[in-house]
């Protein structure tokens, strides 16, 4: 099989690349390793910043195949002291959240694409990606065998343990860390307890509470690292959950069908691409879900690397952005990943040391909440970096 572009993966990344470039002519092949039933059933991340439904509504998604209606305008932060309720919308002159569950987002865009004749092949695990000056093949093997495609650009959109990146290993560099501890990521089957997100920094550990659906809530529990679902029985997530968001026993009875757990790992990689092959969304960079913003990061490398390669394959066969890919993309990831760091010291406990938090850490904390309640600077410079709006520079 030849086209003009491989994708690998079906995610938010993915999907959206391959479909801005099946609008605009360019020959695009999705290779995703799930099969066509498993994908968009996996609930994720869903908090859409504001710049990226602007974003995606100039690029023909919004509206159109992508409703952005369920709006998220308050944040509360609840430390053992105070609570802290910061309206960022009205912060940055009524520029909400949207709240959007990345599943069906998936499901819609995949719809669109194969609607529009785009080619998804499904249940193929790539094995292998090879590049030389004239093109690329991507081998991958599934249920019938192993095929090659022959290719001109690879992009990678594959997550975390991306095939596509581990193929330009000793051409890139990877800078990773990874923090101490991890959380558990639980959908409940209940409706919201309230109309916005909560972040509960409690002498006990972090846990969230975040609307998804109008009968699925999505809740965060920080466990120590070598703990995980099979530590935290249901009852004892209920009452943990419980106690740390202030809610006291508003869990029991609440189904949680789905327990995972998320370590916390940060990794930027630098370049995004070499030669014919390109890095997007977690198979270039990983960040913590402090903030939501890795599905947000994912969708602006996408859409910058589709302009790209649209003036690549177009009438004037001008390749100049899509080689500027990286550089144009790195200084706001290494912006947001400054952000999500700041933001996970805030709302996470220190290390455990023996049975007894750090006591002049949890006060950090403690400070930075209470910093947001009194400091307008600070709760200004807060609600643009978190809802995703660019400051007024006059404002």
């Amino acid at each position: 099989m030849r086209t003009d572009v491989v994708v690998v993966g079906a995610g938010p990344a993915g999907l959206v690349l391959a479909w801005l470039l099946q609008r605009a002519g360019v020959a695009t092949v999705v290779v995703e390793s799930q099969s066509r039933d498993e994908l968009g059933t996996a609930p994720k991340a869903g908090i859409v910043e504001y710049r990226t439904v602007q974003m995606l509504t100039a690029e023909g998604l919004g509206g159109a195949v992508l409703d952005f209606a369920a709006e998220n305008h308050r944040c509360e932060f609840r430390t053992a002291d105070e609570t802290v309720l910061v309206d960022y919308a009205a912060l940055t002159g009524g520029r909400p959240h949207y709240v959007f569950p990345q599943h069906e987002l998936v499901a819609r865009v995949a719809a669109s694409f194969r609607d529009e004749g785009g080619t998804v092949l499904f249940q193929q695990r790539v094995t292998a990606v090879e590049q030389d000056a004239h093109e690329a093949r991507v081998t991958t093997t599934g249920p019938e065998g192993t095929q090659e495609l022959v290719t001109d650009v690879v992009v990678g959109c594959d997550g975390a343990g991306s095939a596509v990146a581990r193929s330009l290993a000793g051409d890139v560099t990877q800078h990773d860390h990874r923090h101490p501890h991890r959380f558990l990521v639980i959908s409940a089957a209940m409706p919201p307890l309230v109309d916005h997100t909560i972040y509960a920094a409690h002498p006990r550990g972090y846990a969230a509470h975040m609307r998804r659906l109008p009968e699925v809530t999505r809740l965060y529990l920080e466990v120590p690292g070598d703990q995980g679902p099979a530590d935290w029985p249901v009852p004892r997530i209920r009452e943990e959950v419980g106690r740390r968001l202030g809610v006291g026993r508003a869990l029991e009875g609440v189904e949680l069908p789905e327990v995972d757990v998320l370590d916390l790992r940060t990794r930027v990689t630098t370049p995004m691409q070499h030669g014919r092959v390109f890095l997007v969304g977690d198979a270039a960079h990983l960040i913590t879900p402090a903030g939501g913003k890795g599905m947000n990061l994912a969708l602006g490398d996408a859409v910058e690397l589709a302009h790209g390669l649209v003036e690549r394959y177009g009438p004037t066969r001008d390749g100049t952005r899509a080689e500027a890919y990286s550089t144009t993309r790195l200084p706001a990831i290494w912006r947001t990943q400054a952000f999500s760091d700041w933001f996970l010291r805030v709302i996470s406990a220190p290390p455990v040391t023996g049975d007894d938090r750090d006591g002049f850490g949890l006060g950090l904390r403690e400070g930075w909440v209470s910093a947001l309640q009194r400091d307008p600077l600070l709760r200004r410079w807060f609600a643009h970096a978190y809802a995703g709006v660019d400051p007024d520079p006059e404002g």
